[in-house]
């Protein structure tokens, strides 16, 4: 009887990445740049960005939004992506919270969180006035974190990431939702 080969056709991982999952995996790069472009301007500038992908995310979200010149552009700006690895961009977007088209209140809570950054004690009086449960001195400490962090990066030029200004707007964003209170416009000025 002749002797039986052992075939390892399937027995082994493949060495190349399919088809499809090269699809998927691009399709997720657009969804993940599709997001950065719809972010705020203080969201967006605090992402650390390859310098190209930058410029032409820049020029897209100059674009009208539902438009076939945004749309090419943002395929541009996936491809550009795709040399670089998402997994940190991604895990910085989702640092940031949600879109200004997914929550309309982010714009508001960015601007509340620079007028409490620049505005000190009597923003923060006003906040804690307006929700009586918070946690001033939590407050306090997160706002004074993030105001030596933008001294401290103001003078460098480049733009690098803000963890306690993060922080911040994090704590401002859980307090408003668990009071279920709106800003009001004399925390906005």
């Amino acid at each position: 009887m002749a002797e039986q080969e052992h075939f390892e056709g399937f027995d082994n991982a493949p060495e190349e990445e399919s088809r499809s999952a090269h699809k998927r995996e691009a399709q997720a790069i657009r969804k993940l740049v599709e997001k950065i472009c719809d972010l705020g301007d203080q969201s967006f500038k605090s992402l650390v960005i390859p310098q190209d992908v930058k410029e032409a995310l820049i020029i897209a979200r100059k674009l009208k939004p539902k438009s076939d010149e945004r749309r090419r552009q943002l395929q541009y700006v996936a491809k550009l992506q795709r040399h670089y690895d998402d997994s940190d961009l991604e895990n910085q977007v989702n640092m940031l919270g949600a879109s200004a088209k997914e929550d309309p209140n982010t714009m508001r809570l960015e601007k509340l969180r620079e007028n409490m950054i620049n505005g000190g004690v009597d923003v923060i009086n006003a906040f804690c006035s307006l929700i009586l449960d918070t946690d001033r001195n939590k407050l306090r400490n997160l706002v004074k974190k993030a105001k030596e962090e933008n001294k401290s990066q103001d003078g460098d030029g480049g733009e690098l990431q803000k963890p306690n200004s993060r922080a911040l707007f994090k704590f401002l964003k859980t307090e408003i939702k668990r009071a279920q209170v709106e800003i009001p416009a004399e925390l906005l000025k």
